[in-house]
């Protein structure tokens, strides 16, 4: 196994599936952008195999899924060198639950990269449930990579709230659109409806006013204002809209290379911790979704 490099890495889950491969594509573009190792994880979990076989009879069986996980890993350090070959890149391959494993490992990481579904433990749900554990638990910020060339001109897009974890997306955000060189576009969506009520409408006469917007607007600006001048090389453009805020969004992400979420969470297993806008974000946008958490790294 290589040697971990002491510098901070970007983190990478890989299983084989086509998902996960996208995700290392994405991360391989963000490890040149910032000049960082990547570190490849591959979970062997016999715990989803065990049912149903003898252990001591299925020996073989147990080898060769070491070493397809082996192969995976391999197969994707020979795709970072080829296609970036100044990227310094481990793989490891481990035992364990997979999202119990790189929560572990997403400790020392940077960024946390997985793919939106994929193979053998990897699988779960629409979004796949190591990707929502992650973005619920992890230790760093989570990407889910679901397309990761869509709208490669396209701007990154963040959600911006009143809660103390939209500083940390509007934070990312900004180091995102300034490494691409990309247009940010700061949402502020203005809702009366609780954001755990994630398929409620608001009526037409809950919709806020005139005045409402005008206030919406100035919270938005005010919320931006420290972080355009610590990047004064991104253009930046404000909106204010009105309805559920994963509705909206996820409108805006049809174009974006990148959205940016905070979580606002209301329970303590995966998916209502996250909150339902990261939630909708990550089961549904097209575009790669980062999820920074106030805790995290």
């Amino acid at each position: 196994m290589t040697e971990l490099s002491p510098r901070p890495y970007i983190l990478v889950g890989i299983d084989g599936s086509r998902s996960s491969l996208e995700a290392l594509l994405w991360a391989i573009g963000e490890a040149q952008l910032r000049n960082l190792p990547l570190r490849l994880v591959h979970a062997v979990d016999y715990g989803n195999f065990v049912m149903g076989f003898n252990p001591g009879a299925s020996e073989s069986f147990f080898k060769f899924v070491e070493t397809s996980g082996q192969n995976f890993l391999n197969e994707a350090k020979e795709r970072v060198q080829a296609l970036a070959p100044e990227v310094q890149v481990s793989i490891h391959n481990l035992v364990g639950r997979p999202a119990q494993l790189l929560e572990e490992q997403s400790k020392d990481a940077f960024l946390t990269v997985v793919g939106s579904s994929g193979l053998h433990g990897f699988t779960g749900l629409v979004a796949g449930s190591v990707a929502v554990a992650l973005t619920a638990h992890g230790h760093s910020p989570v990407v889910v990579v679901r397309a990761p060339g869509a709208h490669a001109g396209g701007p990154v897009v963040v959600g911006v709230s009143g809660a103390p974890d939209s500083e940390e997306a509007i934070g990312w955000a900004f180091q995102e659109a300034s490494l691409r060189g990309a247009k940010l576009l700061a949402v502020l969506v203005s809702s009366y409806v609780p954001a755990y009520f994630d398929y409620i409408e608001p009526t037409w006469e809950e919709l806020p006013g005139p005045a409402r917007e005008d206030q919406q607007a100035m919270l938005l600006a005010e919320r931006l204002a420290g972080w355009q001048e610590k990047f004064p090389e991104v253009a930046v453009r404000r909106v204010v809209a009105a309805g559920h805020p994963g509705h909206v969004l996820l409108g805006y992400a049809q174009r974006a290379q990148l959205i940016v979420t905070g979580t606002r969470g209301h329970g303590n297993v995966a998916g209502w911790f996250l909150g339902s806008t990261s939630h909708r974000l990550v089961q549904h946008a097209e575009c790669p979704v980062l999820v920074a958490r106030p805790q995290a790294r």
